[in-house]
């Protein structure tokens, strides 16, 4: 299996439009034209790219411990929820009571 870069887009333009576009781009492989290498997968894009789903993982688990905490407050005590009422995330992080 050989990687291989778009199409040339004059000589797509050249030929206009039908549907014969993949078997097109399939044979330049075959044909020599297509000259781009496969990814190595080690870079700093892959670096990147590790970073920036590390980082959506765990802004992703945040919000699911901020939802699950106020839901656990919608069935508190009503004390405990009438001093909770209207403080920030960070508060109710901090709260003694949930210890």
């Amino acid at each position: 299996m050989v990687e291989v870069n778009r199409g040339d887009r004059s000589d797509r333009r050249r030929r206009g439009k039908d549907r014969h576009h993949r078997c097109r781009n399939s044979g330049s492989g075959v044909s020599g034209r297509a000259t781009a290498d496969a990814k190595s997968g080690d870079g700093h894009v892959e670096m990147l790219r590790m970073f920036k789903h590390s980082n959506g993982s765990a802004i992703k688990s945040r919000s699911q411990a901020i939802n699950q905490l106020k839901a656990i407050l919608v069935r508190a005590d009503p004390a405990l929820r009438e001093a909770m009422t209207g403080s920030s995330n960070p508060a109710l992080f901090r709260c003694p009571t949930w210890r």
